[in-house]
Parts: structure tokens; sequence; C-alpha cells
């Protein structure tokens, strides 16, 4: 080492830096939050958003819920060819659909109950954005693939469309409801457990609904309609306060409020 560098590691030691001030401190948060918040920051927009999180959902997820779809299919034509009453093939549903949507919960998710919010937290992209657009690509795909399921069953049971999308998607915006409601709530580390609890549970109950012949009578379609749009509500209010949860993570553990 020469004597410069010696001098300069001398000079680097021997320099003291004044700690900031209170206000300098806030100052600086106070600059930085309003920095992510503005347009400037992210000038990434949600196409960009999408296309780059396609990127990071596995292969594996891809064939579970085709498998899974095909199978729901295979099944509602075979209790179609034995003719067996209608109410039995939608145990399909009641299985089907809560599961779809957990494993759609669980890629969504990943980056709390793995622990890398905060990688993608620091990243360009603010974590709530990165996370609404893994929904909106999981959300779409999740409801065409159970659009597949009922359409499969309407033509094989010579079901009203209306009446079959009111079927299914009244459990999937339930299990999706609770679902978003378990990970919001929830420790990171316990809420993929209780959102298997929740999966089991919400089958179960589904299965026991569904076998209620009553339920598929002419005077209960307004019934359904009017559950339908109190899943819709209740699944938006979630939706808002998962994403509330998503966007203020990093700010409760870093405690910069």
């Amino acid at each position: 080492m020469t004597q410069k560098q010696n001098g300069v590691l001398e000079w680097l030691q021997s320099c003291e830096t004044p700690a900031p001030s209170e206000p300098k401190i806030k100052a600086v948060i106070v600059a930085g939050k309003s920095y992510m918040n503005s347009s400037e920051f992210n000038k990434n927009s949600m196409r960009d958003i999408i296309l780059n999180q396609l990127q990071f959902l596995p292969l594996s997820f891809w064939i579970v819920q085709i498998i899974l779809t095909i199978c729901a299919v295979l099944l509602a034509c075979i209790l179609g060819q034995w003719r067996v009453p209608f109410y039995y093939p939608l145990t399909i549903l009641a299985v089907m659909v809560p599961f779809l949507a957990l494993l759609g919960a669980i890629e969504i998710s990943k980056s709390n109950i793995y622990g890398m919010w905060e990688i993608e937290q620091s990243s360009r992209t603010t974590l709530v954005k990165i996370v609404a657009g893994r929904m909106l690509i999981i959300g779409v795909i999740n409801l065409f693939l159970i659009t597949v399921i009922l359409i499969s069953m309407a033509y094989i049971y010579q079901k009203s469309m209306i009446e079959m999308v009111l079927y299914g998607l009244i459990p999937f915006n339930i299990s999706c409801t609770c679902y978003l409601f378990i990970c919001a709530k929830s420790r990171t580390n316990d809420s993929l457990y209780h959102l298997i609890a929740c999966m089991i549970f919400l089958s179960g109950t589904f299965s026991l609904v569904l076998h209620q012949r009553f339920i598929f009578e002419a005077s209960m379609f307004w019934g359904w309609i009017g559950f339908y749009v109190l899943s819709i509500i209740l699944l938006g209010k979630t939706l808002q306060l998962y994403l509330k949860k998503e966007k203020m993570i990093g700010e409760l553990i870093w405690n910069l409020q």
C-alpha cells in the first residue's frame, strides 16, 4: 500500500461525520415518500407490470391449473353419461373452485408467505402495483378456467348459462374474499396453514349447500342474483383491505410514519 493510500485511510478514520438532526431525517423521509408516490418514480404502466409478472409465475402453477380444469370437465362428462342428478356434479364445483382460488391466493401472497416482500418493495415498481398486476393475471386465468368448466356442465346437463355462472362464481367470489381476508389479517408464518384450512372448510360448506335441492328451484333464482351481488361487494371491500395492507407493510415495519 502506498503512502498516499495510507494517508487517505488515516484521514477517513479520523474524519467524523456529524449526526443528522431530527428535522433533516424527517425531511428526507417525506421527500422519499413523495418521490415514490410521484409519476416520475412510477413510470411503469400496468401493461408493463403484467408482462413482467407473467415471467415469474412458475410453469407448475399453469400445469396444475390446466390439469384440474381438464379433470373437472372429464368428471362432468362421465357423470353426465351416467345421468346422475344435477346437484351431484355440482360437488365438482364445490371442491374445484375453492382449490383453484387457493392456488391463485398463494401465488398472489407468496411475497409475504416466503418473506420476499422487502425485495419487491425495494424495486422501482411499488409492491402494491406488483400485487395488483399479479391479481389481475391470476384472476382472469381463474375466471377463464372456471368458465370452461361451467360451459361444459351447462352443455352436458342442458342448463341455462346464466344459472351456471351464478352457481360457479358465487363460490369463487366467496373463496377469494375469505383468502384475501386471511392474508390481510394472518401472521406471515401462519397464513399458508390458515388458507389450506379455509379451503377445506369452504369445500365442505359448498358441498353441503349445493346438495340442497330446493336452492335450484325457479323461485330461488333472484336469491342467487342477490347473493352474487353481495359476494361482489364483499370481494371488492376485501380487495381494498388487502391492497391497503400491501401498501402499508413496508411503512409499518420500517416505521416511516
